[in-house]
C-alpha cells in the first residue's frame, strides 16, 4: 500500500507531465497554425505556377503537332497519293 508520502509524490509527478503534454499540445496547436496559414499558402502557389507552365507544354505540343500534320498533308497533296 502507499503510504500518503509516496502518494503525494505520485500525484506531483503526474501533476508535472500534465503540465508538460498541455505546453506540448500548445505548440502543436501553434506549429498547425503556422502551417495552415503560412506554408500551405506557399504550396498553393507553387501548384497555380507548376499548372501554368504545364498549360505551356500542352499548347506547345499541340502546336508541334499541328505542324506535323500539316506538313505530312503538303507532302502527300504535293507528291500526290
Amino acid at each position: 500500500m502507499l503510504t500518503k508520502e509516496k502518494a503525494k509524490e505520485k500525484c506531483k509527478e503526474w501533476m508535472e507531465v500534465t503540465d508538460k503534454n498541455l505546453t506540448d499540445i500548445e505548440n502543436i496547436k501553434q506549429d498547425i497554425h503556422t502551417i495552415k496559414t503560412n506554408h500551405l499558402y506557399h504550396i498553393e502557389k507553387d501548384m497555380v505556377k507548376q499548372s501554368k507552365a504545364i498549360e505551356k507544354i500542352d499548347t506547345r505540343i499541340w502546336a508541334v503537332l499541328i505542324i506535323l500534320v500539316v506538313s505530312t498533308v503538303i507532302g502527300v497533296v504535293k507528291n500526290g497519293l
